[in-house]
């Protein structure tokens, strides 16, 4: 039997890294031991799901699954709370983030915005000068919860909303260099503490091959989206996003070193 979510391959510099920083392990093990304390632990009435579950963590070596029934979140959701990972990006046209303009400023269809979020946006993005392949946006951010359904079935849901201004990178494509997802995220384990520490509040999303341009759509590329919730940021908003370019174009330039300079036309 396979594990009840894809396995992440090559974990062994992302979890390295964890083990390496104090800070970075006393943090993983806050949002674990929150998770499991007696106000938040989650209790399965069904006796035998909870066995079932047990079981076949145990014969597939399936921690995720055990790790949602005791607390709702699996191995890399709860890297994702510890700020130790980005959340999964799922493209421009996926669910999360969810864009409400175009790459021009301008409102999609259909979409509701306050007048003064919008204004705030325009504000945003008529005064700061994006970097080389970049974009501003206005977007919601989600965090996806996961449950359990009948038997070992999962279902996934969008929670948490918050509406902020994205600011979305072109990367090298790492799936060329021959790298899992997880071995990304080490490659951009720096940049993305840098920007924990610039903006911690800020939602990061990162995408291994999630950028197409029509003109080129056999060479993908990844994306790096960061997320600053309006409600949090406005005052400073142009100067968070000022300091995240340097750190993002920072990151670019060590990457197209080891893929090389034609690994990301800009």
């Amino acid at each position: 039997m396979s594990t009840i979510l894809p396995r992440e391959e090559a974990v062994e510099t992302i979890f390295s890294k964890i083990l390496a920083s104090p800070e970075a392990s006393g943090r993983l093990s806050g949002v674990f031991y929150d998770h499991i304390d007696d106000d938040h632990r989650l209790t399965d009435n069904d006796r035998d799901h909870f066995l079932q579950v047990l079981f076949h963590a145990y014969q597939n070596g399936d921690i995720s699954a055990l790790l949602l029934e005791l607390c709702g979140r699996s191995m890399f959701d709860l890297l994702r709370e510890a700020y130790l990972i980005p959340k999964k990006f799922h493209g421009k046209a996926g669910e999360n983030p969810v864009l409400l303009t175009d790459a021009a400023g301008e409102l999609l269809p259909g979409e509701k915005v306050s007048a003064r979020e919008y204004a705030k946006f325009k504000e945003t993005y008529e005064h700061h000068e994006c970097a080389p392949r970049s974009a501003l946006y206005l977007a919601d951010g989600y965090d996806l919860v996961r449950t359990y359904t009948e038997g070992l079935n999962i279902t996934e849901e969008k929670d948490n909303r918050k509406r902020g201004i994205l600011a979305l990178y072109a990367l090298p494509d790492t799936c060329k260099l021959g790298l899992t997802e997880a071995q990304a995220y080490a490659v951009v384990w720096d940049a993305f503490q840098k920007i924990q520490e610039e903006a911690p509040r800020a939602m990061v999303y990162y995408g291994q091959e999630t950028g197409l341009k029509k003109e080129n759509p056999e060479k993908p590329y990844d994306e790096i989206g960061i997320l600053l919730p309006i409600h949090e940021f406005e005052k400073k908003m142009l100067q968070h996003l000022d300091e995240i370019d340097g750190i993002v174009l920072a990151c670019r330039e060590k990457m197209m070193e080891k893929a090389g300079n034609d690994s990301l036309q800009l």
